[in-house]
């Protein structure tokens, strides 16, 4: 515990360094930095205490636990989207992650890729919803703002006789590959440029690098094809609402 604790002294150097220089160059973000730093402090270690616990408990408190996650993650996109069938909304954006959530598990679990315990699970099935979330909220903004931009040439593929889906399609399309984009860089970066943060936690714990690599595969892969995923279902699930904007 003490050691922790000098860990954590040495540590808040990097704090520190980026208060100065914001401070220095009259940033305005000193309060922020500080704030935000505190606030992960807290919360890291409130995870900790709490998935300690959990993974005592066994797999039936790891699906509530990822059921509360898809949940506040739709929250907070719910929130943030500007749509005004928030209700439907809501439903469709936790169908979305549930359902991206539970295409990567089966694959984990038949594949056996990874022992099927709550220390693996959580924070894997963690970084798919997390990052769907991500996805889904890049996804429904720029299709949002293309179709308000492109109102005229959607009508028009209405008026030539497209189903309001296949009118959507091109939006659509268009939508997603900006969405992946981030995901996509990291993936074609990833080994070459940086060292991702699973493997990097592996590495640093003494875990084999082959090892290490492996499972970083297996992450990048299925966070990749859950922003995939996930970026489609929710156009395929909401199109009618987007058509009426």
């Amino acid at each position: 515990m003490i050691e922790m604790i000098e860990n954590l002294i040495y540590s808040f150097i990097f704090v520190i360094v980026a208060l100065v220089l914001a401070f220095k160059e009259k940033l305005g973000i000193e309060k922020e930095i500080l704030f935000v730093s505190i606030l992960a402090l807290i919360q890291l270690f409130i995870l900790g205490y709490v998935l300690t616990y959990i993974f005592s408990l066994g797999m039936a408190f790891a699906y509530l636990l990822m059921l509360i996650m898809i949940f506040v993650a739709s929250h907070i996109v719910n929130k943030e989207v500007k749509l005004p069938n928030k209700k439907r909304l809501f439903f469709c954006l936790f169908l979305t992650y549930l359902t991206t959530a539970i295409v990567s598990l089966l694959i984990l679990i038949f594949s056996n890729i990874v022992p099927y315990e709550p220390r693996y699970v959580i924070p894997l099935m963690g970084m798919v919803i997390g990052n769907s979330m991500n996805t889904v909220h890049l996804t429904l903004n720029k299709i949002i703002d293309i179709v308000k931009s492109n109102r005229d040439e959607l009508w028009g593929y209405l008026s030539l006789g497209a189903t309001e889906f296949q009118a959507l399609k091109p939006f659509i399309k268009n939508a997603i590959n900006s969405a992946i984009i981030p995901q996509m860089n990291r993936t074609k970066s990833v080994g070459i440029i940086f060292i991702p943060g699973a493997m990097t936690g592996m590495l640093l714990s003494g875990a084999d690098p082959i090892y290490a690599a492996e499972i970083q595969i297996v992450i990048m892969w299925m966070i990749l094809s859950g922003a995939v995923i996930s970026g489609l279902l929710i156009c395929y699930l909401m199109y009618k609402e987007l058509v009426k904007l």
